[in-house]
């Protein structure tokens, strides 16, 4: 019976690959320097901001052009990597330069859009969320590296002076001029101060810096989750090895000073074990499990949960991804535990500080006190790079690299949807904490790479996937294409159900008497159909 539902599920699925793009935006002036950066979507609106070079895109819901601003191209010092807008003329020194957006934020305080890019080492621009063309002011800041190529991290999260109350935006990036940029920062961005740093201690204000010419962090995401700003990093092992992993990146919210740094090993498992497996994260989104699977982790369905994508490297000593790639799920709650772990090993005077690509490594300092899962560190044992990793077994695997991960929670159900290097977008059910399987296959563009910014409709109904050149809105699901119960679970669907009394393939949602007997509505897991008969008195 499984067989020739699989067979019927495949067969519908192929047939409706196309039905699942609703609409496409792509950019109205192409050029071979023309291509998306950054995506973000209102949460309130469903209004939908895109980033390119040289142009900001405000879209309607069904990617319809509503306003676009212009950025750039732009007059900027040709020959100083560290001056500012201030110090541009009219002289030869003047180039014209590309605005290349490196990052894209909603405000939802003050209902602004924040976008940063290359120029003027990091300008960015500050725009009414509402009308993107009206009231954009310059603000002078050093967010984005002056370089396209290398990787950069923003997003906002409480933080100094009073979180939650207050608002910064963490940036991590990676340096360009090792010994002077910073990795992470923190940034205000309160009307008047905008872009200050958070606290100035020094020159560089609440930053943190590398140290050493032959370690280059790349960044891969962030987030924030109950009290804590976070990054997924790929990064050599030790200064001057050729040999990287994947680390998670911590800092208290209420940190005016990053004593709270902490770095540890993140590891998605391989066949052999350890963090020689899957050793390069790629992409990652924090979101929450369906209850099947929040049960799994000991957590409840409220708490986060943190969703990656890794991939193995070509070689040992390489940081180049391969097209093996695995995704791993982690509670929060493990994550916090660990940090706190490998916090209290250094405050018990046990091993050395590490970093040294910070700060030069010293033993750890015992001090007898208290350390709880909130602890926002002290002025000793200052950056802390653990070293007892977060570890997890891959749910499923693939051979093709994947680019983008974003999940939610339907019902029981777990679902994640996963971006390809080769311009497809995967469908995946998480059953447990250690096995997921794939449904679903659609191409979204052929070829180009998934970017990293998918991002939820309100209404968690419609996933908006963005390539290099083109910008798609997709439907989770299409329950009513499938006719019968046997194609409505062969599918294996975890949004579709087959709706018994109205004999229909469905949602939950949109089955009336589904509350009423778990008959009225089978999902994929009963495993078999059932044929419900209404008798009519005599």
């Amino acid at each position: 019976m499984w067989r020739v539902l699989l067979a019927l599920g495949a067969a519908c699925a192929a047939a409706r690959a196309s039905q699942d793009v609703l609409a496409t935006f792509a950019d109205p002036v192409p050029g071979p320097s023309s291509y998306f950066s950054h995506l973000v979507v209102d949460r309130n609106t469903g209004c939908v901001y895109v980033g390119a070079v040289n142009r900001i895109y405000q879209l309607s819901t069904n990617l319809e052009i509503a306003q676009v601003t212009t950025t750039g191209p732009v007059n900027d010092y040709a020959y100083c990597l560290d001056c500012s807008k201030e110090y541009v003329n009219t002289t030869d020194n003047v180039k014209t330069t590309d605005y290349v957006n490196r990052a894209l934020l909603i405000d939802y305080a003050t209902s602004r859009l924040i976008t940063c890019g290359l120029a003027y080492l990091g300008q960015c621009y500050i725009m009414n969320l509402n009308n993107i063309s009206l009231d954009v002011q310059e603000v002078l800041s050093v967010a984005a590296p002056m370089n396209a190529t290398v990787s950069v991290v923003a997003f906002i999260a409480p933080g100094p002076p009073s979180p939650p109350t207050t608002q910064v935006i963490y940036v991590g990036a990676t340096p360009v001029n090792i010994l002077e940029d910073p990795t992470v920062c923190s940034y205000t961005i309160g009307r008047e101060e905008f872009f200050d740093t958070v606290i100035i201690t020094g020159s560089i204000g609440t930053c943190m810096l590398i140290n050493h010419e032959r370690y280059p962090i790349n960044f891969v995401y962030g987030f924030s989750s109950e009290g804590f700003s976070y990054f997924l990093t790929t990064q050599p092992r030790s200064v001057g090895s050729d040999t990287y992993y994947s680390k998670l990146v911590r800092v208290c919210h209420d940190d005016e000073h990053y004593y709270s740094y902490t770095e540890i090993p993140i590891s998605c498992m391989g066949e052999g074990g350890g963090n020689y497996g899957y050793n390069l994260v790629q992409a990652a989104f924090v979101g929450k499990a369906g209850s099947v699977l929040a049960g799994e982790l000991g957590i409840t369905a409220q708490q986060d949960v943190l969703f990656a994508a890794f991939s193995q490297s070509e070689s040992i000593n390489t940081n180049t991804p391969s097209d093996r790639s695995a995704l791993c799920v982690y509670s929060l709650k493990s994550i916090r535990r660990k940090f706190m772990q490998n916090i209290k090993t250094c405050f018990s005077g046990n091993g050395s500080r590490g970093l040294d690509y910070i700060s030069p490594s010293h033993a750890c300092i015992e001090k007898k006190i208290p350390i709880s899962e909130d602890f926002c560190g002290l002025d000793v044992n200052t950056p802390l790079g653990g070293e007892q990793p977060v570890e997890a077994v891959p749910v499923t695997k693939f051979s093709k690299r994947l680019t983008a991960v974003a999940a939610t929670a339907t019902g029981d159900y777990t679902v994640v949807f996963a971006g390809t290097a080769h311009g497809h977008l995967k469908k995946i059910v998480v059953e447990s904490a250690t096995s997921a399987f794939e449904y679903g296959d659609i191409v979204v563009d052929e070829g180009s790479a998934v970017n990293k910014d998918l991002a939820f409709d309100p209404q968690f109904m419609h996933l908006y996937v963005m390539t290099e050149r083109k910008v798609s809105k997709v439907k989770v699901q299409e329950c009513s294409v499938y006719k019968s119960c046997l194609t409505c679970l062969g599918a294996k669907d975890p949004y579709c159900g087959w709706c018994s009394l109205e004999n229909k393939c469905s949602l939950r949602t949109d089955c009336q008497e589904a509350a009423k007997d778990p008959l009225y509505w089978i999902s994929y897991r009963s495993g078999r159909c059932t044929t419900i008969t209404q008798v009519t008195p005599n």
